[in-house]
């Protein structure tokens, strides 16, 4: 059997799957300020009446670390780049560098050195004035040479506990995304530690000692011990688990679809083309910084089952804030779930307070008509003839969702329309370019079954909405593949190897094709996986291969060649 477990912003999940099939689910309030009393009200609700001895592997997905850098509560980082000559880098990092002697140059060679006395001294003022034990280092070029990187590591480890290093969380170009991405790796740390020793705790209190993995952005699941050193690829996994889910559901089909995940404070949207999830193209942005983190294309638009209803100004506004639980649920604020309530589309908590939340909404609107506010109430949608009857709970609750319809379209036609902007950099796209244009619609999460007929009927798309959909994002993680990446990058004329997150550099190289060298980096990463304890039966795609001529004296004879592999991310199977 396998447990999975959504930590969502609203609503923790729990799924058992046994075999191909679905047999316990449970849903409970996300407990902010105790996420842990929450996951064992969830654990405790999908375990009743099994025998924990048969869990084979707990699976989560988290919101701790998304929330940490969203809230802009991560740890203070001291940041060492090296950046050699180029263009001024102070804007772009969410903090002021701290710039180190040194140059790496596009080939991998260290032209200059940064000594080891004078990052010592540096460290030392530096951490004396930060007072943190959180660093990052990071090297232009470092995914071509880690050398100066981990020695300038090496060098701070008297000075800081935790050092997290930009080629080791990524291979590929782009010293700002590996930059980015080790800075927030580091500062997001000691949340994860202690979220990591809490779910711990709440397993071994359930003798439930089943391997732990923990889902990351790419959708892949990597055990929670070595996730300990990266856990900057565990935000986002919210997305991740809703694009893993729908697979697992089988619910995509090959049509150019439109997935919507409605949970309690916002809808997740992702884009398929023939039955694939679109990723994002270079790494996912944290804040506004650009990193290096591997993602499903996902964006989030703010408008869920508890999104706030509120009057402004004599209009009517569904969200982006939630405030707490629907009033039938014992809010105090009325939401788009009361309003689907009173509509007869959902069917939990009490109908009766539903009601007269709206009723109340009903009088003060109505008393805004009699001052003449009502086009600026309604717009032109039945303006006058809302203004010659008295304003029911019903009206309202049809305004409000309505209005949740306007901003879930607004939202899909933002993302498609972005997609559809893309640059072309294949001749292929542009004699037979492939236009995003939605077929079908297909929803998941708690709000689903409520408002996702309503949504086909406004954009005039068929809907699917999966059975268990409810959890679609437990089910996600439940049934993750492990997946691990490697960039294997050789130099033929120098003979040097590099491997930069593991850390390799490897002299004598006999490697001359790029044919030879995808070999090597799916024999690495298949020896990788085994240190790891991951499942070797997996598939290892190539995600990229680099082949550049090195010319000199107007020939080419030796090359640069970069392949990048990794375990294939997905599910381990569909459910029925």
């Amino acid at each position: 059997m396998l447990l999975g477990l959504d930590v969502g912003g609203t609503f923790t999940d729990a799924v058992i799957i046994d075999g191909h099939r679905v047999v316990a689910t449970a849903k409970r309030r996300t407990t902010k300020d105790n996420l842990m009393y929450g996951i064992g009200e969830a654990l405790d609700a999908v375990l009743e009446g099994y025998d924990t001895s048969n869990i084979e592997q707990v699976t989560l997905s988290t919101t701790v670390v998304t929330n940490t850098i969203v809230e802009e509560k991560e740890q203070v980082v001291d940041l060492y780049v090296i950046t050699g000559p180029g263009r001024n880098v102070d804007d772009i990092f969410p903090v002021e560098p701290i710039y180190l002697q040194g140059y790496t140059d596009h080939r991998g060679i260290v032209v200059e050195g940064t000594p080891a006395d004078a990052v010592r001294g540096i460290a030392k003022m530096v951490q004396a004035h930060s007072g943190t034990d959180l660093a990052a280092v990071s090297a232009k070029f470092g995914v071509r040479n880690p050398h100066e990187e981990l020695s300038i590591t090496e060098k701070l480890k008297n000075t800081y506990h935790t050092i997290s290093n930009g080629s080791l969380l990524s291979g590929s170009l782009n010293f700002p995304r590996r930059t980015i991405s080790a800075y927030f790796n580091s500062a997001v740390t000691p949340v994860f530690t202690v979220f990591k020793k809490n779910v711990e705790e709440a397993l071994n209190i359930r003798h439930i000692t089943a391997p732990l993995h923990i889902l990351k952005a790419d959708g892949g699941s990597l055990p929670m011990e070595h996730m300990v050193s990266r856990p900057v690829e565990t935000a986002f996994t919210g997305p991740a688990a809703t694009v893993l889910g729908l697979s697992a559901l089988g619910a995509i089909g090959k049509k150019h679809t439109v997935a919507l995940d409605i949970g309690g404070t916002t809808t997740d949207i992702s884009l398929w083309k023939y039955g694939k999830p679109l990723m994002t193209k270079s790494g996912v942005s944290i804040r506004e910084y650009p990193s290096a983190v591997r993602s499903f294309a996902v964006t989030s638009v703010g408008i869920g089952g508890e999104s706030v209803v509120r009057l402004k100004d004599g209009d009517l506004t569904v969200g982006p804030e939630r405030v707490g639980p629907s009033v039938a649920l014992g809010g105090n604020k009325p939401t788009l779930g009361d309003a689907l309530i009173v509509l007869g589309h959902a069917s939990y908590g009490d109908a009766d307070l539903a009601t007269q939340s709206l009723q109340q909404l009903a009088r003060v609107l109505q008393a805004n008509w009699k001052h003449g506010e009502c086009e600026d109430t309604f717009g032109n949608h039945n303006s006058e003839k809302q203004c010659t009857h008295n304003m029911s709970a019903l009206d309202v609750a049809q305004l409000i969702v309505e209005k949740a319809l306007e901003i879930i379209q607004h939202g899909i036609d933002e993302v498609v329309q972005a997609e559809n902007k893309r640059p072309i950099y294949v001749v292929a796209d542009i004699v037979n370019p492939d236009v995003f244009v939605p077929e079908h619609i297909v929803v998941v999460g708690g709000t689903a079954p409520s408002l996702g007929p309503s949504i086909g009927e406004y954009l005039e798309l068929p809907v699917t909405i999966p059975e268990n959909a409810a959890v679609a994002n437990a089910i996600g993680a439940a049934l993750a593949l492990s997946t691990i990446e490697l960039t294997v990058h050789v130099d033929t004329k120098r003979r040097l190897l590099v491997i930069p997150e593991l850390g390799i550099k490897q002299q004598n190289c006999t490697l001359k094709r790029a044919e030879q060298v995808v070999e090597r980096a799916k024999e690495t990463l298949s020896e990788e996986a085994i240190r790891l304890g991951l499942d070797t039966a997996q598939e290892i795609e190539v995600i990229s291969i680099e082949d550049f001529p090195v010319v000199e004296g107007w020939q080419s004879m030796e090359r640069l060649i970069t392949v990048k592999v990794q375990l294939a991310a997905g599910v381990k199977h569909y459910v029925e």
